[in-house]
């Protein structure tokens, strides 16, 4: 009997060290970094650097002036912009493209590239899912209510409410944006400015080039390059709904 229990000990032993999060267990990478951002890990704050790896229930939070691009095992890429707090919840990764990925957006902004998972994005007042698509968010706040902006710049973008009390659905198509506010009804989507999605368009293509080598770092540099700065323009909106004029600095 006691041979058997210090058989059983010494397996316990044995997993132990294979179920502590490693450089194995990374999920993604950060493939850009300019200026200051910490990846909060296990209640500690680390100095994010080039090429760390990024777990499961990361929290990566950029600074002023900083941004930081991620490069994920399904090909997504997000980049972040300054002053930005991002949550990696959920990942699930499957070569059969069955895969799941979420991701909570506390505040700041970000633009995503989505792989081949099923891809969501949680803030303060939206849900957004997706897949294969080009997607560019903004948490904030404004007239003291949380606000998330939505802009879809390739493919479709299914946007719901996080409050339970607030029905319906609205469905992006490239172009096209939406701005959601705390406890406030999903409104009609608008036009996004022209020369944020024809930039954007061009960003995307040197994405998609990047996300078909995991590990050529060089390709990923290059994205670093890409800019998304569009001037203010007001563009015709849909029937029923209110003009707007939306100025975005998109992070590079």
């Amino acid at each position: 009997m006691k041979r058997s229990l210090c058989g059983v000990a010494a397996f316990l032993m044995f997993l132990v060290p294979a179920t502590r999060a490693g450089a194995d267990d990374a999920i993604g990478k950060i493939v850009a970094l300019r200026g200051n951002a910490v990846i909060e890990r296990d209640r500690k704050a680390l100095e994010a650097k080039l090429k760390d790896g990024i777990l499961l229930v990361d929290t990566v939070a950029t600074k002023e002036a900083s941004k930081t691009k991620m490069l994920f095992i399904d090909d997504s890429i997000l980049t972040v912009g300054e002053n930005t707090r991002l949550v990696i919840k959920e990942f699930v990764y499957s070569k059969e493209d069955r895969g799941r990925a979420i991701f909570n957006l506390l505040d700041g902004k970000m633009r995503s590239v989505v792989g081949k998972t099923n891809f969501e994005v949680h803030t303060p007042t939206v849900v957004a899912a997706a897949r294969g698509t080009v997607i560019y968010f903004e948490v904030g706040m404004e007239d003291g209510k949380k606000y998330t902006l939505v802009i879809a710049l390739d493919g479709e973008v299914m946007i719901t409410s996080v409050d339970p009390t607030i029905s319906g659905r609205v469905v992006l198509t490239p172009g096209m944006m939406i701005t959601v506010k705390q406890n406030e009804a999903l409104p009609a989507p608008t036009h996004a400015p022209g020369e944020a999605v024809q930039a954007a368009a061009m960003t995307k293509e040197a994405a998609r080039a990047k996300a078909e080598s995991l590990s050529n770092l060089k390709l990923a540099e290059a994205l670093k390059a890409a800019t998304l700065a569009p001037k203010i323009q007001q563009l015709p909106v849909l029937k029923g709904t209110t003009p707007a004029v939306v100025g975005i600095k998109f992070p590079n």
